[in-house]
Order: structure tokens, then sequence, then C-alpha cells
């Protein structure tokens, strides 16, 4: 390279430098410039200060309160951690309300007429629909199922029709007929689908119920709970239905155990797992009478675990039931199936009368991992102890009490029988009713 060449590359590369230090020296002052344009110009403080405020007399409710004296209004300099307004009141009045006057009553007052005496509304009386107890509350909403009450004499539309059931002078089934009842239930439990019963007559209003356990007592009171004239609902050959989902409480193997006169079943999750009282749907057979489910050789075949349409199904006789263990025996125990905590099943309970006197109960026990049942047995065969093994079937926390409700249904008109509640964990779980 000739020396003239080699002057020029090093003035080259010196205009280089030079060029690159006032960039350089130029981008820090215009960063600088708009930092300090930004924080001199854009985020300068915003002063706090109060703005205190008096409310008007004439805004107020009157009152014979002696007025307060308005506060000086001051104002706080400026400070850095204090930037938003704050609004202040300096004054204020009473609050007067207006009284409310409450009627109370004493108790229940069934006197009046037989129709409306007990709530028409399909809650009979304060005490029957509290917490779902009972038939049930006439009051939508909460954890419940969703109860509908058929009468199987009668056509939709309220028509008795000449082949339909018939009643004797006591408004029950006549013999010649009780098998139409077990027909009609046979017919429905096949499916549980509710266009089998879409052909009777159904109650206009629900109920709502969270528990199912009822004394024994006149079946009369089914279709007044309902809000229906008595005279025209009669107490005999009806259906009722209790339809809902429910959350299981917790993992595991577990059974209903119930009882019902005439009849009471369950399906769980699609699937019948339940059939207990005078009433067997599934042993139905054109023309024989309603009892054939409790002839001596179905409990025999039950007991010996023959019956190939109950397997797995238990007797359990309890102490104090009688009249329930000389009937079906006891309490039926029946198939087992599995739930997992948290998950939701469908879930639907059936009831049935053919006249005279109803009453059913319905439990649920958890077994341990391998399907054993935890009660314990005296030598006559009768569970030594269901309060701890058998939990209350419920949907929230009501609880039924025997005693009131018979007093209720004593007072109502109803007279009740010696069929009562079985006894069971008062501590039981919940099964939570969801939408």
């Amino acid at each position: 390279m000739s020396e003239e060449a080699e002057r020029e590359l090093r003035r080259a590369v010196l205009r280089n430098k030079l060029s690159s230090i006032g960039a350089c020296l130029l981008f820090m002052l215009l960063g600088g410039g708009l930092l300090v344009f930004t924080t001199i110009y854009i985020a300068g403080e915003i002063p706090a200060e109060f703005i205190s405020y008096v409310p008007p007399a004439e805004d107020g409710p009157p009152s014979n309160a002696p007025v307060q004296k308005e506060l000086t209004q001051k104002s706080s300099a400026p400070t850095a951690e204090v930037s938003p307004s704050v609004i202040v009141a300096q004054g204020a009045t009473a609050v007067n309300m207006a009284p409310v006057n409450i009627s109370t009553s004493e108790g229940l007052d069934f006197n009046t007429d037989f129709d409306m005496g007990l709530s028409m509304d399909g809650d009979l009386g304060a005490g029957l629909g509290d917490g779902g107890s009972g038939l049930g509350s006439g009051t939508a909403g909460g954890s419940a199922l969703t109860g509908s009450l058929y009468d199987i004499k009668r056509t939709r539309t309220g028509s008795t029709p000449k082949d339909g059931i018939k009643l004797d002078s006591a408004s029950h089934v006549v013999q010649a007929d009780q098998y139409k009842l077990h027909e009609a239930v046979h017919n429905f439990t096949k499916t549980w689908s509710a266009s089998a019963l879409e052909r009777y007559y159904k109650a206009k209003k629900p109920l709502y119920a969270s528990n199912f356990m009822v004394p024994s007592c006149q079946a009369a009171y089914a279709p007044v709970a309902f809000g229906e004239n008595p005279k025209e609902f009669k107490p005999a050959a009806w259906v009722l239905v209790y339809r809902g989902k429910v959350r299981a409480p917790k993992s595991g193997k577990f059974r209903f155990v119930g009882v019902g006169d005439d009849f009471i079943g369950v399906r769980f999750d699609r699937k019948t797992v339940l059939e207990a009282g005078w009433i067997i749907p599934s042993m139905y057979e054109k023309g024989k009478s309603h009892a054939t489910g409790v002839s001596k050789e179905y409990k025999d075949a039950i007991k010996a675990g023959t019956d190939s349409k109950h397997r797995g199904y238990q007797i359990i006789p309890m102490d104090g039931l009688a009249n329930w263990n000389a009937g079906p025996g006891g309490l039926i125990g029946g198939t087992v199936f599995d739930v997992k905590e948290g998950q939701i099943y469908p879930i639907e309970i059936c009831m049935s009368e053919i006249g005279g006197s109803f009453g059913y109960a319905l439990l649920i026990e958890e077994l341990d991992s391998n399907g054993k049942s935890k009660a314990k047995y005296d030598k006559s065969g009768k569970v030594l102890n269901p309060q701890e093994c058998f939990d209350l079937f419920r949907t929230n926390f009501s609880m039924p009490n025997e005693k009131e409700l018979c007093e209720l249904l004593t007072k109502a008109g109803f007279k009740t029988t010696s069929l009562p509640m079985p006894k069971f964990n008062p501590d039981s779980p919940i099964w939570t009713a969801v939408p």
C-alpha cells in the first residue's frame, strides 16, 4: 500500500470514530431530555385534598335528635404518600324506621275448612313442610327433590273411565281391581319414564322434599298435602314420584335400605336399586294380588339369595318395628352401588298406596370396600346397631321428627297407625340435590 493510500485510510477511520462518538452523545442528550420532560411535566404530583360534605337537613328523615354543629373544613398539605381525593361526611342524621306490626299465631289452625285449613299451596301446615319433611314443602328452591302425585283411578283430564279402578265404601280399592294399581306401578318402574304415567291425572302443584320418612297415617294426607280436593282425588290408588340429581358426599359402596306401605322403590344412576313393601313391581303377574311380593316364598328366596331379580337384597328386621317386620319382613336392603365423591347422579323415588293407611322410610347404608355391612344382629336376627350403620337419606340438613309429625297429622285430622319410623344415625351425611 502506498503512503498516500495509507494516510487516506487513517483519515477515514478517524472520521468514522468521531461520527460514532457524536451519534452516541446525541442519543444520550435526547434520552436525558425526554426523561426530564416526563418527570417534570407528566409525572408531577397531584396534590391531595379533603372535600367535606354536609348532608342537607331536608334530605334526611325527620328526627327529634339535636342538630349537630358543622365541623370546620380543613385541607391537608400535599404529601407524596397520598394522591387520591377523599370525600368525608361531616354530618349524619338518624334513621327512623316506621314500626312494622307482624301478627304471630300460637299454633296451627286447621279448624276452618278441610280443604283450605291444610294449606292448599301444597304445604301441610307450618311444620310438615319445614325442611322438606313429611311429603315436602310447596316452596321451590334449596336442596330438594321434586315430587309429583298421580291418581291412577282417573285420566289425565280428571275423568273416571268405565274400566278404571273401583273403590269400596271405605275408599279402598276393591279386591278385584287391586292388580290394576300393581300393573301401573310395574309399567312405570320398567323404564321410570314420566311418559308411563302421562295417561293418569297429575296433581297440579308439586312438592319439594329433602328426606323421605313418614309415619304411617291415613292415605288422604297425600292428595290434600298436594293441594287437591279430597272429594275429587280419592285417597287410594295413587303413585308419588320424586325426581332430581344428587351429589355424592363421599366415595364408596352404598345401598338403600327402606320400607314402604304399600311400596317404595328407588332408581339411582338409571338402575333400579330398591323395591320394598307389599307391592313388588318386578314380580307383577296379571290378575295376581298386589301382595304377591311379600309371600313366604318371596321372602325365603330373598333370604336364600336365589331370587334372580333381587340378588344381593337383604331383609333387615329392627327392634320396635313389629308391623313392618310382620309385613315385608322388616326393612329391605337393596342392590349395592358405587359412587365417587362430588360426582352427580340422577335419582327417582317412587311410593304407592292402594288405600287405607300409608307410610315409608328411606335410609342409606355405607358398606366397606368389600361390600360388607357394618350391621350387627342378635340371635333373633334383629339389627343391634341401626344408629351406627344406617344413615337417613337426605338432601339437606332436614331431620324428620316422628313425634312432631304425628302430632301435626293428628291435629290436621289424619289418624296415625302403628308403623313407626326406624332408627338411624342423627349425623347422616348430605346428598346435596343439584339442578
